[in-house]
């Protein structure tokens, strides 16, 4: 790593990331990867936040991201088996106090990756798996990961910082909020770089 002329960019894409990102670049302070250093929570990780006041349980908090009102059997089932397998939920309070600790930390940070999926269907079995990845048929709802999204991007207006986001099979979805943002932040929304990428 001492010899590296090339840049690094490490981006956080969950929970556990955000401390391994931070490490890396206290570890290589000389080095570009302090100047990338990217805190944030990715789309594929957005069903174990929860975006409510009151963080409700395990089971009712991914039962609302992915049961119909009148689930099918099939569905009952399959939600069973993934549940088993899925973390508490993490209040979205904790997630933005994380990212703020890392802005703040780190000056020249960026934000990322972050963004909206809509093709990203929920694993059996969570990251890091072995083998052959088994999907299921749930996805996160898209009102869900725009909370998480806009809240994220709210701090990087704030700290003026750039943004690593992520946008798949969301495009009139990605310049609506886009547009909600200059609207809503009108010219602290012109100071920050949006890096759009699938």
């Amino acid at each position: 790593m001492a010899d590296l002329k090339t840049h690094i960019c490490a981006m956080a894409t969950r929970e556990d990331d955000q401390v391994k990102v931070a490490n890396l670049a206290r570890q290589w302070p000389d080095k570009p990867v302090t100047n990338n250093d990217m805190p944030g929570f990715h789309p594929w990780c957005s069903h174990h936040i929860s975006v409510l006041d009151t963080t409700p349980s395990k089971r009712d908090h991914y039962a609302s991201l992915f049961l119909s009102s009148n689930p099918s059997e099939q569905d009952t089932t399959v939600f069973e088996e993934v549940l088993k397998n899925l973390p508490e939920p993490i209040p979205l309070s904790s997630v933005i106090s994380s990212v703020r600790t890392n802005l703040t930390a780190f000056p020249n940070a960026l934000l990322g990756e972050v963004g909206i999926d809509r093709s990203f269907k929920i694993p059996y079995i969570p990251y890091p798996f072995e083998g052959v990845k088994k999907l299921s048929p749930f996805t996160v709802p898209t009102d869900h990961q725009l909370a998480l999204l806009e809240a994220q991007i709210a701090l990087a207006i704030e700290f003026r910082r750039s943004v690593s986001m992520h946008s798949v099979k969301a495009q009139q979805v990605t310049l609506d909020l886009l547009k909600k943002l200059k609207e809503k932040y009108k010219e602290d929304f012109g100071r920050i770089n949006i890096d759009l990428h699938s």
